[in-house]
């Protein structure tokens, strides 16, 4: 198919659609213009209608919101008395005891409220007071735990200073006693003698410690006698 027949053919197709389509156009072009007739056609009564309804709302609530006072519509007390035709209208003056009754009620309602105050104040006085001192018992409490603790404390140290001490003490004795030597006395034996023997030096520093570790009050000493020599 060349270039020309395909045109042929797609003119001879868009001029069928042209005539399917060519009533249908003139009939919405006319019921256009039917409906916009319509549109242009308006009532004029529902216009008023709608108008009136929405102007006694806003009138109303105008009317409330500017002009109506409540306290202006209380009407007085009055007593109405129908005789011969005629209203007789007489004006009710409050009662001057009834008032001053009111005014000593609400005194001694005042009264009554100023002294449940007053109490409510002292309860409220009363228990703070009693916090107050809970909490210093709690407070001297605390502190002589403390103190009691401290104190505790510094025994234990002490006691365990002292049991140190005579630990060291216990173990410098059981060592000065394993170094320990022990002289049986001759017949030609005496206290220099001894010192010179164990300790190099018969000085009366030396018989003096051997008299201390034998607890000897004087210089003799007996043939066969055991003396301990310490270090």
């Amino acid at each position: 198919m060349t270039k020309e027949d395909y045109r042929e053919k797609v003119e001879e197709h868009r001029q069928e659609i042209d005539l399917h389509n060519e009533p249908d156009a003139k009939l919405s072009r006319a019921s256009r213009h039917q409906k916009k007739g319509k549109k242009k056609q308006s009532n004029p009564i529902m216009t008023l209608l709608v108008v009136v309804l929405i102007f006694i709302p806003l009138s109303i609530l105008g009317y409330v919101w500017f002009v109506y006072e409540p306290s202006a519509s209380k009407p007085e007390e009055v007593d109405a008395n129908e005789k011969n035709d005629d209203v007789v209208v007489e004006f009710v003056k409050p009662d001057q005891d009834s008032t001053k009754g009111a005014a000593d009620d609400k005194d001694e309602e005042e009264k009554v409220d100023d002294v449940k105050d007053k109490s409510t104040d002292a309860d409220k006085n009363a228990d703070l007071e009693k916090e107050r001192l809970a909490a210093e018992a709690a407070k001297k409490a605390e502190e002589k735990e403390a103190e009691e603790a401290k104190k505790a404390e510094e025994a234990q140290k002490v006691a365990a200073q002292k049991a140190k001490e005579l630990e060291e003490k216990k173990k410098a004795e059981e060592a000065a006693k394993a170094q320990q030597k022990t002289h049986t006395v001759q017949s030609t034996d005496n206290l220099y003698r001894i010192a010179i023997k164990y300790y190099g030096d018969g000085s009366p520093a030396n018989i003096e410690k051997i008299k201390a570790a034998n607890n000897l009050s004087s210089d003799s000493i007996s043939t066969g006698q055991v003396l301990v020599i310490i270090p």
